[in-house]
């Protein structure tokens, strides 16, 4: 999945960080109700780790999303906030 995401242009990565973060929070949700079901908890640790590879991906190439990454994409200083936020034009 890692080669992948770099295929990917920068609103084709930020939609597929969409996609798998609602998987993530729609199965955390079911195994609020149903912690024994074991191929729940393994959807949601495949889904997890594809959504932090995104995440590392995007903020290697883009700038972090969240607090997680932004150790890599900002190695000197913190001037990611110099560029256009997700939801500004030219963002994503």
């Amino acid at each position: 999945m890692k080669n992948m995401h770099r295929s990917m242009n920068q609103n084709q990565l930020m939609e597929h960080i969409n996609q798998v973060s609602f998987a993530v929070d729609e199965v955390k949700l079911y195994l609020d109700t149903h912690p024994c079901d074991s191929e729940a908890l393994a959807y949601f640790h495949e889904m997890s780790a594809h959504r932090n590879d995104a995440l590392k991906q995007y903020a290697s190439a883009y700038g972090p999303l969240t607090v997680d990454t932004a150790d890599y994409s900002c190695a000197e200083r913190w001037n990611w906030i110099n560029e256009p936020w997700p939801w500004q034009e030219g963002g994503c």
